[in-house]
């Protein structure tokens, strides 16, 4: 009897063989649990600051591609992974602060501190753009504020501009008739 988990592992090109995963076109096999394992500690060295090219490069890791495959296929793999390059973004940001005291130590130059710290900055907002991302909130909320008042002051001077056009049309035109007659 197949489980949901091995439905959705063939149809991302693994296929399962008494409780072991083999990657299609992968020499690589693992036991379930020891896919749970690994998982685990990929999660855990995320944590820690280290990136995925990283920890896949460690002896023992399985290659990018078979993490983007169990992400795809294992949803709960995927929310905890999400969570850990949260904690990245947050460890980015941590180390932002040995930086800032090396060049205050004069310990590294000014200008390559820059580049770093703009580096680790660009980094957390893509790992956590909503903690250390750029985007401005510029939703007014509150209801209190309304043009409705000015637009209506606004107007009732438009009408008293366009009136006065024909009072000094008139006044002109009565000016000149009075000249001629006196």
């Amino acid at each position: 009897m197949q489980t949901r988990l091995s439905r959705v592992l063939c149809c991302f090109g693994v296929l399962m063989t008494s409780g072991s995963v083999i990657l299609k076109g992968s020499l690589m096999a693992y036991e379930m649990a020891e896919v749970c394992e690994i998982q685990e500690k990929l999660v855990a060295e995320i944590q820690t600051g280290r990136s995925l090219r990283q920890v896949c490069g460690d002896d023992g890791m399985p290659d990018i591609r078979t993490v983007t495959r169990w992400l795809v296929a294992d949803a709960d793999f995927a929310h905890k992974y999400a969570r850990a390059r949260m904690a990245q973004a947050d460890v980015l940001f941590d180390r932002m602060e040995a930086v800032e005291e090396a060049v205050s130590a004069g310990a590294m130059d000014s200008h390559a501190a820059r580049v770093v710290l703009d580096s680790m900055r660009w980094r957390a907002s893509k790992l956590a753009p909503k903690v250390y991302g750029d985007r401005l909130d510029v939703q007014v909320s509150d209801t209190r504020i309304s043009i409705s008042g000015a637009l209506a002051a606004a107007q009732s001077r438009l009408v008293d501009v366009v009136d006065v056009a024909p009072r000094i049309a008139y006044a002109n035109a009565q000016e000149v008739q009075e000249e001629g007659e006196g």
